[in-house]
């Protein structure tokens, strides 16, 4: 009995911590991959997509190859070439958004940002961090 109630908590941590995948991109056919993504000490070659994206991810792009992420909040972001960011944090919950919150660190490269709904609910909470930076803001 014990060991049924202890496999589901165990799951739901495993899959709670998902944060977004990588929808789309253009392979880079030299490093036949799309990123690279380091996740802690480890080093992860991203080849196909629909990979799963963590809090505290860095995720970088090589010299040929683009993708793009979604988040669980539906916010879509596109990394060009030779670009890194770092999801910083995360946290989205559709019942309660008060605590709802997003951070990104942009080390270098061309980034598109679609919000999605935790700038919509908690925009003071949506935040990009960059060393520089040019903006051009739609919609």
């Amino acid at each position: 009995m014990k060991k049924l109630i202890i496999l589901p908590l165990l799951l739901s941590n495993i899959y709670s911590s998902v944060i977004g995948s990588i929808e789309r991109g253009k392979i880079d056919k030299l490093e036949e991959a799309y990123a690279l993504v380091t996740r802690g000490d480890e080093i992860i070659p991203v080849s196909k997509l629909g990979f799963k994206l963590r809090k505290n991810d860095s995720i970088k792009t090589f010299r040929r190859s683009t993708i793009q992420i979604r988040l669980n909040d539906n916010t879509i972001i596109k990394i060009g070439k030779r670009s890194t960011l770092k999801i910083e944090e995360y946290l989205y919950n559709s019942k309660n958004t008060a605590k709802n919150a997003a951070g990104f660190k942009i080390e270098n490269g061309t980034f598109q940002i679609k919000t999605g709904k935790i700038a919509d609910t908690t925009p003071r909470r949506f935040k990009i961090k960059t060393k520089f930076s040019t903006i051009g803001v739609r919609g």
